[in-house]
């Protein structure tokens, strides 16, 4: 490899330039990790011969990517190999598997199946084969045998999730793995709120046993791609977002920045002072970006290699030049870039896209379309010249070099071994094998079970795999996904093996080793349960069967269909009985039990309006959806971008029912099971081309985009220009089409109540354009009519509730054009009135003329309020009498974003109004007045207020317990605690795309379209998981001059605020951000180290207290504000943890409050029971006069401290 020299142009840097391989030592045969090295860099000295032959060829599985809905995360959509010795080891994430193939003739050795998806290549070292996958467990093989050494689990508990149309781990690996020095480096996890981790192994390719390894938290970070390194500096890649830098001597993280629109994905590399991202080329030191395009580069110590169109570029790594250009408003800017050492075109190219995909040796081999080809470089005064080149079938997706050969992997699956020995290549083909015969006996089971259940798509949970014939059948006769699992492996793997065989596994069908009961499967996952073995389902658990079994069944219909004896079925039944599962049914039907989760989820709602309900309440009735909230599937075909406008078109909202959701993109409405992600139908729609009354405009695109539609029980309806049409729900089937008589007229908005379907008309007014100008309410079935309605001018806001249709009347100009008015109230003709119709007979019930502008209007029928709002107003009404009750000057001021989108809009939140426009108010529905909620601080009566931080472009909605918004990422604000959280790692849409219903808050992927560097762009569904973190901020104050704290809890080390269940407000020590009241706090020490854990690696009560906190603390003092008038008494509580792996009696220390000893020889590790367990000690009575003073004595070790909670007794 070429040594850099250092002539007076150069940075400094280069004076001293390392090899690229000396990260990891490997044989100069080998390919052991992708890209090649820890650096990546894509080259090997190995010298390949200049005229290669094909060898052989291998037809693969196609493949299986994480996240085809961004090109950007594709780091697993082609087949990546690594080679060590004779052998090619790949991975599948369709079929689970890693495989080894002989490089010699391409026969395979062995296959080993994992319990999921391997996504990232294989590491090899010392005979040893290394990878993870997706169920949260790495392993290290024999790599002759491919038998297990052993396997690692590295996610923090046996939770699964849907992920990626796949059952996985909530903390699967996405950060690909390097290893450095003797220890192999990955992640596991993917969302920031369930926690992300990187992981270290200590590697010995000489032991058997289970290696020492740490599992680390990671920040806000979210890993995908292939981690990577150079001398000093660790890379962990984060998809679109800034990559993760950390000191490889410290492990602390070293901040870097630079911008990440529409620049960036998964693939990062580095060489020296260099890291690549992208199309990226970031100089470290000077934290600068090179105005060069470098994907993806091929990497050497002083040059990078690039293709482009008909050409290869070499880019001097050493040398940079200042160019000017104009930008797009023809200003002249200068840009530094780095300079060509050479460029190569050539007719072998044909002008078409070059790509360099390796170096091995003196040449680069790289593809232009189907064509390969090797480029010796320039050599003295011989410039670079192709050498060789070859056609083969597909487009190169990956190259890489090793054992004398080049591999060449396509995107259409296709394994090409090239070499020097003249022979007749040998094809592998893909042959399944044929599906064997069944027996009859299941075959006639199996269709009993189906027919009984009526289970024909969907997830299939098969608890004990027994003969593993009743899953075939039901493969055979159905088209369920099969999870089978089984506590013998013996089972497990010799179904694996023979449904591999016939092409169904991974596919259709997958098998676990465990326990039914323990296994962590998500809830409503499952259509239809069966089982062949009754004993390994862990039927005679009793309760826990049962529990584990309804858990798992998904509402409206889920059911378990069990062959039972009769007194097999009255235990159930007894069983049943005594557990009284909401919503359970259980049946006999000939041999077989059925146990039915009926209906909805008792609590559950559904969102059926664009605005939640047809009195534009914003305001969803879901009581399950309630913070802590985990995931509960992601990704997968409901994330796809075809089935979403882009997100500045601010397309139609969703609707979610009956467990359905139904989402509107460019010409297609589709239904999506809101349990599991899959898609249940897909109907196509007329796309209008003329803008349609009552859709929103767009501030960048300037686009209006499809087609106003309400969902109810019954059936879909959906306004296509003069027709409403009617669709069922369950199939997409169009029922029937409403259709308005007459020319220059359209349907408008629609709201249904019971069986009445109510739509406004436009039509074309002399003086005021386009205007809805009529009401009709018509029968939901038949769209007979059953009364009509014209108004004095025009209807342009209307609501229903209580019985009645309430509407402002009055010509409105742009109101649907609120993008270009920019924050400003519409012009309305002088006459406006709000009225009241009688919803069976469209009689006006009361009128009432008002001088408000009305751009937003919805009723509450509880209360029999409807409210009355603009930017600058609000006003509310009695329902039954029009009587006006109060009215607001209250100016819409929005927070951070477009306030466009929320200004005008107020949520009616039960007894009041949630002003969700900014600043973040509540009022009493009645009265106007400030709603109240206590300062957990002082126990003092304050107004109710939330608040949100970073970039916004959508409105709030609300659930009872929480609102939906985003706030930078997606987030949600507490209603009880009014602390606003962030859900990181992804946004919601334009739109809000937080829509709590069926027990579920959905987010499909309104953000489709997004440049922005957010690290994830997917569907994704979560629910109420206590255990997950819940960090907030909020707008509480606190003046130390004039208040006294009453209860407060301080956390040291903490990443945020968090309120407790017996109401302790929890302060983050040292404060990082966001706002929250300040209380003064130190905490000294004169060897002090914070530590920081997730709560679910942590035991023990108040796990997310004691996950972080300061090791060698000696003193921790708070300020309660205002010194009492004689001291008060307190509880105060301590809160510790051992976060390192010790022995009993190597940290022991003494405790004193207001320097009185109250505890002697504390040694957590053994008071505990081990590292990482949370204690907690109380202290009564403790008199405080306006401080509070904690002293910490280490008298073997360092002292440490988790939280300390302080509260005023009665």
């Amino acid at each position: 490899m070429r040594q850099c020299n250092s002539p007076g142009s150069r940075f400094a840097f280069l004076a001293s330039c390392i090899i690229l391989s000396a990260v990891t030592a490997t044989d100069a045969a080998d390919w052991p990790a992708w890209r090649h090295d820890a650096n990546r860099s894509a080259a090997t000295t190995q010298q390949l011969v200049e005229s290669l032959k094909l060898q052989w060829s291998r037809h693969l599985p196609a493949s299986e990517p994480a996240w085809p809905e961004d090109p950007r995360l594709q780091f697993d959509a082609s087949y990546e190999p690594v080679v060590m010795g004779n052998t090619l080891f790949v991975g599948s994430a369709g079929n689970d598997s890693v495989t080894a193939y002989n490089t010699d003739t391409g026969n395979q050795k062995w296959r080993f199946f994992a319990g999921g998806p391997v996504r990232f290549a294989p590491l090899c070292a010392d005979g040893r084969v290394y990878f993870g996958a997706d169920d949260g467990i790495f392993y290290c093989l024999n790599g002759g045998t491919g038998k297990q050494i052993w396997a690692i689990k590295t996610a923090p508990a046996n939770r699964k999730v849907v992920g990626n149309g796949r059952l996985i781990s909530v903390w699967p690996m996405r950060g690909g793995p390097v290893l450095l020095d003797g220890q192999i480096h990955f992640t596991v996890g993917v969302w920031p709120f369930e926690g992300n981790f990187h992981c270290t192994i200590d590697i010995d390719g000489n032991s058997t046993e289970q290696p020492k390894y740490t599992v680390e938290p990671l920040s806000d970070l979210t890993p995908q791609g292939y981690l990577t390194a150079n001398d000093t500096r660790m890379f962990i890649p984060a998809g679109r977002s800034v990559a993760g830098s950390f000191n490889r001597e410290t492990g602390k993280p070293v901040k870097i920045s630079y911008s990440t629109r529409g620049t960036t994905n998964y693939h990062v590399s580095t060489v020296g002072p260099w890291l690549f991202h992208g199309t990226l080329c970031y100089h470290i030191p000077t934290a600068k970006l090179m105005q060069n395009v470098a994907h993806p580069p091929v990497l050497t110590n002083d040059s990078y290699y690039v293709g482009g169109a008909g050409s290869i570029t070499a880019v001097d790594l050493g040398k940079t030049k200042t160019v000017e250009s104009k930008d797009r408003r023809g200003k002249t800017i200068k840009k530094v870039v780095l300079e060509n050492a050479w460029k190569l075109s050539d007719a072998a190219f044909k002008k078409r896209k070059v790509q360099v995909d390796l170096r091995a040796g003196n040449r680069l081999y790289g593809h232009a379309g189907t064509t390969i080809f090797a480029v010796d470089l320039p050599k003295g005064d011989k410039p670079a010249r192709v050498s060789w080149t070859a056609e083969i079938e597909g487009t190169p997706s990956t190259m890489l070099a090793a054992d004398d050969k080049l591999f060449v992997v396509t995107q259409n699956d296709r394994l090409y071994a090239f070499g020097e020995n003249d022979t007749k290549p040998k094809t592998h083909l893909l042959r399944p094998a044929p599906v064997a015969a069944g027996d009859k006996v299941w075959a006639d089971k199996a269709a009993a079970i189906l027919k009984a259940t009526g289970a024909k798509s969907g997830y299939c949970l098969a608890l004990g795999i027994g003969s593993g014939q009743l899953i075939d059948e039901v493969l055979k006769q159905s088209e369920l996904r099969i999870v089978a699992i089984d506590p013998d492996e013996a089972k497990v793997n010799a179904l694996r093996t023979r449904l591999d065989a016939v092409g169904l596994y991974g596919t259709r069908v997958v098998a676990q080793v465990g326990e039914p009961q323990s296994f962590g499967f998500p809830p409503y996952l499952a259509q239809l349960v069966v089982s062949e073995d009754l004993a390994a389902a862990g039927f005679n658990r009793g309760n826990g069967f049962v529990e584990s079994v309804f858990h798992v069944l998904r509402p409206y219909g889920g059911t378990a269909g069990l062959e039972l004896t009769a007194a097999e079925h009255g235990q159930l039944s007894s069983l049943i009985a005594a557990a009284k599962p909401a919503g359970a049914e259980l049946k006999r039907s000939g041999g077989l039990s059925l146990l039915t989760r009926a209906g909805a989820l008792p609590g559950a709602a559904d969102w059926t309006h664009e605005y939640g309900d047809a009195a534009n309440t914003l305001m969803a009735k879901d009581r399950l959806v309630k913070p802590p909230l985990g995931v509960l599937w992601f990704g997968g075909p409901s994330a796809d971008g075809s089935l979403f406008y882009n997100r500045h078109y601010w397309g139609p909202s969703m609707a979610v029912i009956h467990g359905r959701m139904f989402i509107q993109g460019p010409s297609k409405m589709t239904a999506v099971d809101v349990y599991t992600g899959r898609l249940l139908w897909q109907i196509p729609l007329k796309e209008q081309k003329d803008a349609r009354a009552g859709r929103r405009g767009n501030d960048f695109e300037k686009v209006i985009a499809g087609l106003h539609f309400v969902a109810a029980a019954d059936a879909l309806y959906i306004v296509e220009g003069r027709d409403i049409i009617r669709v069922d729900v369950a199939t997409g089937k169009e029922l029937a089409r409403f259709s308005l008589p007459g020319d220059g007229v359209e349907w408008g908005r629609i709201r249904f109540h019971e069986d009445l379907l109510i739509a406004s008309v436009f039509r074309n007014t002399k003086k005021y354009g386009r205007q809805p100008t009529e009401l009709i309410a018509m029968d939901k079935q038949t769209g007979k009519t059953r009364w009509t309605r014209k108004a004095d001018l025009s209807f342009p806001v209307v609501a229903l509730g209580g019985g009645k249709l309430f509407a402002f009347d009055g010509a409105i100009e742009d109101l649907y054009r609120d993008w270009a008015r920019r924050g400003r109230i519409p012009k309305a003709a002088d006459d406006k009135f709000v009225k009241a119709i009688d919803l069976k007979t469209g009689k006006v019930l009361w009128k009432e003329r008002t001088d408000i502008i009305a751009t937003w209007l919805s009723f509450s029928t509880a209360h029999d309020v409807m409210v009355v709002s603009n930017k600058n107003q609000i006003a509310t009404f009695r329902g039954t009498t029009g009587e006006e009750l109060w009215r607001k000057y209250s100016e819409g001021k929005g927070f951070r974003g477009h306030p466009e989108n929320l200004w005008d809009k107020v949520i009616v939140w039960q007894d009041r109004i949630l002003d969700q426009r900014g600043p973040g108010q509540s009022y009493d529905l009645e009265t106007g007045a400030s709603n109240l909620r206590t300062n957990p601080l002082t126990g003092e009566a304050v107004p109710w207020s939330f608040t949100k931080s970073g970039h916004h472009c959508n409105y709030a909605i609300a659930s009872p317990h929480m609102m939906t918004f985003r706030a930078a990422s997606a987030g949600f604000c507490d209603i009880t605690t009014g602390g606003t959280s962030h859900l990181e790692g992804f946004r919601s849409g334009c739109r809000n795309s937080l829509i709590p219903a069926d027990g579920v808050l959905n987010a499909p992927n309104f953000a489709h379209g997004c440049s922005c560097g957010y690290s994830l762009f997917t569907s994704l569904a979560l629910v109420h998981v206590p255990e997950t973190e819940k960090w907030s901020y909020n707008t509480l104050k606190f003046d130390a001059k004039t208040q006294s704290v009453r209860r407060v809890g301080i956390n040291l080390a903490a990443p945020g605020d968090r309120v407790d269940k017996q109401g302790t407000l929890w302060l983050e020590y040292p404060k990082k951000g966001g706002s929250s009241p300040t209380v003064a706090v130190t905490a000294t020490g004169s060897n002090r180290k914070m530590f920081l854990r997730h709560s679910s690696q942590v035991k023990g009560d108040h796990p997310w207290v004691t996950a972080s906190g300061i090791e060698g603390t000696e003193k921790v003092t708070v300020n309660l504000g205002k010194k009492p008038a004689k001291p008060t008494k307190y509880t105060v509580r301590l809160y510790f943890l051992e976060p390192i792996e010790t022995t009993a009696g190597k940290r022991v220390f003494n405790i004193a409050l207001q320097g009185k000893p109250v505890l002697e020889n504390l040694d957590v590790y053994k008071q505990a029971g081990g590292t990482n367990r949370g204690i907690v000690r109380e202290f009564k009575g403790v008199e405080l006069d306006g401080t509070l003073s904690v002293t910490l004595k280490g008298t073997v070790g360092l002292p440490v401290i988790s939280g300390v909670e302080v509260v005023a007794e009665p």
